[in-house]
């Protein structure tokens, strides 16, 4: 049984987890007003998801509606 490489795959873990934690460090600090601008698109998309929503409600109400007052004569 060779010992040459027994410490190899430790040592490379451990060399690129360290590489990522630098690259992490060195990383663009992220700006207050990016963060914002984010925060506003979020709100902003969620808000239109909703109006999105409620419109698909009325428009299917309407023809619930609809359907019923053509088909209720004839039941």
């Amino acid at each position: 049984m060779s010992t040459a490489f027994q410490s190899t795959y430790p040592r490379r873990w451990a060399l690129s987890t360290g590489m990522k934690l630098i690259r992490w460090a060195r990383r663009p600090a992220t700006i207050t007003k990016t963060r914002e601008q984010k925060t506003a698109r979020r709100r902003a998309a969620r808000l239109q998801a909703h109006a999105a929503e409620q419109r698909a409600r009325e428009l299917r109400e309407r023809d619930i509606l609809r359907y019923l007052s053509q088909v209720r004569p004839f039941i």
